[in-house]
Order: structure tokens, then C-alpha cells, then sequence
């Protein structure tokens, strides 16, 4: 009975510290991102400072003069963002644009579909048009 007890102790244990030896593992590609999804983070770290900013502001925590100052730091920054998001949208947009001029695509498989076919040739699902 006492080595059942032993051995439930030591299968708990290895258990509870599994994740504390074992080194995590990554994704390749998502630490780094696209561009567009870059700007995206960036236009919500902006906001996220404005309302920061004003909350601070109201509370006390800041004077006028500071509050000024910051608030026009943080506004640029979030221009600036939002006009590369507006440019990185209309590449994309052009993207598009070719993408639908070479054909259609099953949206279940990716087979490349004539335009006059109603159901993929290769999974059989229906096509959008």
C-alpha cells in the first residue's frame, strides 16, 4: 500500500512540475506578425494611452500643462498610425482586386473553380458567387 501511495505522490508531482522544466514552445510567425497587424496593435496601444491620459487628467494626477503636452504626443502617434493602416489598407485592397480577376476559389479547399461552376470539382461543396 505504501509504495501505491509513493507512486501516486510522485505521478501528482511530476505532473504539478511538468510545465515548470519544460521550455514553452513558440509559434513560428506569430511572435512576429505582419505589418498590418503591427499597425493594428499600435493603433490600439494608442488609444489605450489617450484614454489612460485623460483618466489620469480627470483624477488630478496630471496638470494642464503635462496633460497638453502628452495628449498632443499621443494624438500624433495615432494619426501617424492610422494613416499607415489607411495605406497598408489600400495595398491590400489592390490585392483583392487581382486575386478576384484570376478566378474563383473553393472557400473549403482552395481548388481554383471556372467561373461558370456552381460546386467544387475537387470537395464538392457549393461555390459564392
Amino acid at each position: 500500500m505504501v509504495v501505491f501511495e509513493v507512486l501516486l505522490v510522485l505521478t501528482v508531482l511530476a505532473v504539478i512540475g511538468y510545465p515548470l522544466f519544460v521550455e514553452p514552445r513558440t509559434v513560428e510567425g506569430v511572435e512576429e506578425g505582419d505589418e498590418y497587424h503591427k499597425l493594428i496593435s499600435a493603433k490600439e496601444s494608442a488609444l489605450v494611452a489617450l484614454k489612460d491620459l485623460d483618466f489620469d487628467y480627470k483624477t488630478g494626477k496630471l496638470d494642464d500643462e503635462d496633460y497638453q503636452k502628452l495628449k498632443a504626443q499621443y494624438e500624433s502617434e495615432a494619426v501617424s498610425v492610422l494613416k499607415q493602416i489607411d495605406e497598408a489598407g489600400k495595398g491590400g485592397q489592390k490585392e483583392i482586386r487581382q486575386s478576384k480577376q484570376q478566378g474563383r476559389f473553393c472557400t473549403s479547399c482552395g481548388t481554383k473553380a471556372s467561373p461558370d461552376d456552381a460546386f467544387c470539382s475537387s470537395c464538392g461543396k457549393p461555390l459564392k458567387k
